[in-house]
């Protein structure tokens, strides 16, 4: 059945625009990274005083937007790593673009406000692109991560493992006994001589009264309900 509230031309052209729209902004991206050192590489390049700082004006500003695209969207490549909404690669951006923008008003100080502006548009626009894409993708992961019900199953006791790790590692170095986990506090049976069993902290139990009786160190210690040399 149709839909009547929307044009099936324009429900084709939004399909083909979802499908050119990945596409597109990874190249706005990138073409924003190269005209940004492309830029600053020319400014630099004005005050430069011989042939190797003409090339190093160039050089830096296209390793600084080649780390910057590395940063902002390195922990993509593991989709079991779940970003948060303040990820490492949204501070990255961010602390980029301030840095982009104080350099930028630094350089181009000396020709007018208008390559400020300019300049600085382009790099808030390629911050934003750059917001835009990294938060597309941590969804389109989780997304990915939670459909496959074995993985998240597998992911989910791989976080809380670390986090009964981070516990135990610090009850050590506060000097206390850490606390097992679940899976090892689950009490044994032991087996007695006439064939019965009971739990492993009742045999311990049982075991210390023994002790404490063959040592003497309690006069009123009993033994299975009898009192100590009684008949």
């Amino acid at each position: 059945m149709n839909n009547m509230l929307i044009n099936d031309d324009f429900g084709k052209s939004i399909k083909k625009l979802r499908g050119i729209l990945p596409v597109l902004s990874f190249t706005l991206l990138i073409a924003t990274y190269v005209i940004s050192a492309i830029i600053m590489g020319i400014f630099h390049a004005q005050k430069a005083p011989n042939i190797g700082f003409t090339i190093a004006a160039f050089l830096i500003p296209f390793a600084i937007q080649a780390g910057r695209g590395t940063l902002v969207f390195f922990f993509q490549l593991n989709p079991t790593r779940i970003q948060g909404k303040l990820s490492f690669g949204l501070i990255a951006a961010t602390a980029m673009l301030i840095l982009s923008l104080i350099e930028a008003y630094l350089v181009m100080n000396p020709y007018g406000l208008s390559w400020i502006i300019s300049v600085a548009m382009l790099m808030v626009i390629g911050w934003i692109i750059e917001i835009m894409i990294l938060k597309e993708t941590i969804f389109a992961t989780q997304v990915e991560l939670f459909q496959d019900k074995d993985k998240w199953n597998e992911v989910k006791g791989f976080y809380i493992a670390q986090v009964e790790l981070t516990k135990f590692l610090k009850d050590i170095k506060k000097g206390e006994v850490p606390t097992p986990p679940e899976a090892f506090n689950k009490p044994e049976i032991v087996e007695k001589e006439d064939g019965d069993s009971l739990p492993q902290d009742k045999a311990v139990k049982l075991l210390k009264e023994i002790n404490s009786h063959l040592e003497g160190k309690d006069k009123n210690s009993s033994l299975n309900g009898q009192e100590k040399g009684g008949e």
